[in-house]
């Protein structure tokens, strides 16, 4: 209920229904003697005391979650859970190492939690998972992170935008052109505005959209260009929906990452999958996503 701020929501998360989970929250209060959720002009909030005990339930979580992990080790199997999290780009090919690690570990069970780089670095942190995959690593927590393959960043536009077929293009002319970008906490988004600020343009943003796919979907109805990864345009290009522009300056390279806390052991699944990305992941993403 904290993480979406609904009751509905959070019921069909975790498959049960409105009213048990209205139930169980008027349980816990009684319990504790206090109000954990605000309720006014049809808005859900946590109140004070449920800000407080949110800190508490996230480190019995956390708590637990290593309990399991040190059993996991102690007990020598790699089989088990395996809990990841990704930034919503990664999506597009996580599902071909997936498919590849499960052939060598099939009773690896997998859990994914899809979120943007922010909501990763708090689950990391509250030790929800065990692993992340994420381009920009964190400073905010203590984490081991390693490079595994190159992310190229391009910009993409209709195919029949007036510069789509240019060469070299100067990035001055975005500034004619309206932008759309990712939301507020996207890694795509710092890049993009990284780029505008080197290069010395502010063109007009136009349109934020909080998914690979609804940017897409926009700049191939020719709402406006976009900088994207390559990784999740493939099948975009190749169908001719989107056409790269040859801005100088691009690509922009920059690197995905394997990132797992430092302070808790980790589990055989998750050492797994982490070698299997290091020596792996690289080589089944330039496979697929060659242009």
């Amino acid at each position: 209920i904290s993480k979406h701020l609904s009751f509905s929501r959070a019921a069909e998360e975790i498959n049960i229904t409105v009213p048990a989970v209205s139930l169980q929250i008027k349980e816990m209060e009684s319990n504790l003697g206090i109000t954990l959720f605000s309720r006014a002009n049809k808005k859900i909030e946590l109140s004070a005391g449920g800000e407080y005990f949110l800190l508490y339930a996230r480190r019995v979580i956390s708590t637990l979650n290593e309990a399991d992990t040190m059993m996991e080790r102690l007990r020598g199997t790699q089989s088990g859970i395996l809990k990841i999290g990704l930034v919503s780009t990664a999506q597009f090919f996580i599902p071909l190492i997936l498919a590849q690690f499960k052939k060598e570990f099939p009773t690896i069970r997998i859990l994914l939690e899809v979120r943007n780089r922010q909501q990763l670095v708090q689950l990391l942190h509250d030790g929800i998972i065990e692993i992340a995959i994420m381009g920009q690593p964190p400073k905010e927590v203590d984490t081991r992170i390693e490079a595994f393959a190159n992310h190229p960043h391009l910009f993409i536009a209709n195919p029949g935008n007036p510069i789509a077929k240019e060469i070299d293009i100067d990035p001055q002319l975005l500034n004619q052109f309206e932008l759309i970008t990712r939301e507020t906490g996207s890694g795509t988004k710092t890049i993009m505005q990284n780029y505008l600020i080197e290069h010395r343009i502010s063109p007009l943003i136009t349109m934020e959209i909080s998914s690979n796919e609804g940017v897409k979907q926009a700049v191939a109805a020719n709402l406006g260009i976009s900088l994207v990864s390559l990784h999740t345009v493939r099948d975009e290009i190749k169908s001719g929906k989107v056409v790269i522009l040859d801005l100088q300056g691009t690509p922009i390279i920059r690197t995905w990452h394997v990132v797992a806390l430092n302070k808790r052991s980790s589990s055989q699944a998750a050492e797994a999958f982490r070698y299997f990305m290091l020596e792996r992941g690289n080589e089944i993403i330039n496979d697929h996503f060659s242009i």
